[in-house]
């Protein structure tokens, strides 16, 4: 082991040490070191289906976009309007709250938060553990579309065989190729089973550092750096977080993790492929590929419509690829996460029935497919793109609605960018670490940043 290897385990055990207070509790700890807060205010188990009385008026207080969210407040309107007409009997009223690792507890405690909502993929273990997620299994049981969610999507929330979160706009990570900048340094684009020897190469030889063009630009300012970093984690075969009893351990600090530290020490001194000012957070590095100034970035089909649609690149420029394999035939590993919607289960059976079924009202429905439609016509008149790819949709690709939302897609050839089905086939989703995600992403991205500062040994 060479003194640069050392140094490197070392930084990641500071980092374990600085977890340790994060996310080395119980379970139940949501990160205050209070792992019993709110355990005296959850139902006990989730309720039968069949119990919501037609007739009797409930109340459902339903999460809904904030004021200046000009967007989505109408699309809520429309939702809850034809949900009403469906559910005469049940009132709604709007919360506009939205899921903050650092409140959830006190909302759940002063049975605050909405009967249904959004959370983040990173929250799984917490919600779960506090048994602040209701167990979907009885509404799933009456489920006409029970078995038609993306398999890749749904294991962040299923604990022992049970589903705690219907997923929406879940993704999984993958990178973005700005091929003009390939070409400009005839650079071959790489193969479909690329490893980190060749995404090193990519990166080097379409750097530019006289111009300012980074080959591979990656995040190291904020949480979105470890977030950036667990990726190659579990491309070296490393896990974030192991379960042993009731505790939760860092797991990082391993030789997987030392590689992928490596690997990042090694683009940045040997390859100089990173922006010369890498401290960059999640908008810094958009910015920087939609001007052009970066090879490679990570992200998903959002990233797509906003490099299009915001930065006025044209799609055929660009390129989703899975990420590398740490090695040939190795798996193309990347971070699960998204957003996901749970049932509130303080709530009285009646009321999460009713919130389950305003969660699932549009999902696999001609109604959606209509929304859709609406969506396509707008990016048409704005001469704008939807990106599309089943790897982030909550449906099976080939199931009879996956079907009916390829075959809407096909009529708007102009206005969609498409995965690759062989791109898609061979992303592998990772959960994001479940247990106080974004502690952990913090505490990785000093450790990055330490490793990033390095100066490059004589």
């Amino acid at each position: 082991m060479n003194k640069s290897f050392k140094r490197i385990g070392m930084l990641a055990l500071i980092s374990v040490m600085m977890l340790t207070a994060a996310c080395g509790g119980s379970k139940g700890s949501n990160g205050n070191g209070n792992g019993n807060q709110g355990k005296e205010t959850h139902a006990t188990a989730s309720p039968s289906p069949n119990t919501e009385k037609e007739n009797e008026e409930i109340t459902l207080t339903v999460q809904f976009p904030k004021s200046d969210n000009t967007v989505e407040i109408p699309v809520y309107e429309d939702k809850m309007k034809r949900f009403g007409e469906k559910y005469p009997h049940v009132k709604m009223v709007k919360n506009d709250w939205w899921y903050k690792s650092d409140e959830i507890g006190i909302k759940m405690a002063a049975h605050q938060a909405p009967s249904g909502f959004y959370v983040p993929a990173t929250e799984g273990g917490t919600l779960v553990g506090h048994e602040w997620a209701a167990d979907l299994t009885p509404f799933l049981a009456g489920y006409e579309f029970a078995d038609a969610f993306n398999e890749k999507l749904t294991s962040q929330f299923t604990v022992d065989g049970k589903l705690y979160a219907v997923p929406k706009n879940a993704y999984i990570s993958s990178i973005i190729i700005n091929k003009k900048l390939f070409e400009d340094k005839n650079v071959p684009l790489p193969s479909l089973d690329w490893t980190w020897d060749e995404f090193y190469e990519a990166a080097k030889a379409t750097a530019d550092p006289a111009k300012g063009i980074a080959g591979f630009a990656i995040m190291a300012k904020g949480n979105e750096g470890g977030w950036n970093w667990t990726n190659f984690l579990y491309q070296a075969g490393g896990v974030s977080q192991e379960v042993q009893g009731d505790k939760v351990v860092s797991a990082f600090n391993s030789e997987a993790g030392v590689k992928a530290m490596e690997f990042m020490k090694k683009l940045r001194w040997e390859g100089n492929a990173l922006p010369q000012n890498w401290a960059l957070n999640y908008g810094d590095v958009y910015n920087l590929f939609k001007q052009g100034r970066a090879a490679i970035v990570l992200g998903e089909s959002g990233q797509i419509e906003d490099a299009v649609n915001n930065g006025g690149m044209n799609k055929d420029d660009l390129l989703i690829m899975p990420m590398p394999s740490m090695e040939k035939g190795g798996a193309h590993v990347g971070v699960l996460g998204g957003n996901y919607m749970i049932v509130n289960p303080q709530e009285t059976p009646e009321v999460q029935q009713a919130a389950f079924d305003f969660i699932t009202f549009d999902m696999f429905k001609d109604s959606e497919i209509d929304v859709l439609r609406t969506v396509l016509e707008d990016r048409k008149a704005k001469n704008q793109i939807k990106a599309y790819g089943s790897a982030a949709y909550y449906y099976k690709a080939d199931s009879d609605f996956g079907k009916k939302f390829e075959a809407l897609l096909d009529e708007y050839p102009d206005n969609v960018y498409k995965l690759d089905p062989k791109v898609i086939e061979a992303m592998v989703g990772f959960p994001e670490p479940a247990y106080n995600g974004q502690e952990f992403y913090g505490a990785i991205t000093n450790v990055m940043q330490e490793v990033l500062r390095m100066r490059k040994p004589m």
